[in-house]
């Protein structure tokens, strides 16, 4: 049993740690492309970074409505 709940654990911080490492974007996703909450990188400058999460105001056929709007992070250098 404690081998059993040792592997999952072990299994557990290893794609925790996965999930971590994330893509950078060399240009924004065009409006629609992004779900309620979702997040991308994209770079803003030489070795920096702009966390983007999306909003709920835009359809898939990039119609603009009421909603949240995207939220832009600011432009911070990334972690090596």
């Amino acid at each position: 049993m404690k081998i059993l709940g040792l592997s999952v654990l072990a299994a557990f911080v290893l794609t925790s740690h996965a999930a971590l490492a994330q893509t950078v974007m060399k240009s924004e996703p065009p409006p629609g492309q992004l779900g309620p909450g979702q997040v991308v990188y994209v770079e803003c400058g030489p070795g920096k970074a702009r966390k983007i999460t999306g909003g709920s105001n835009v359809s898939s056929s990039g119609v603009v409505g009421p909603g949240q709007r995207r939220q832009y992070g600011p432009c911070v250098a990334m972690k090596h």
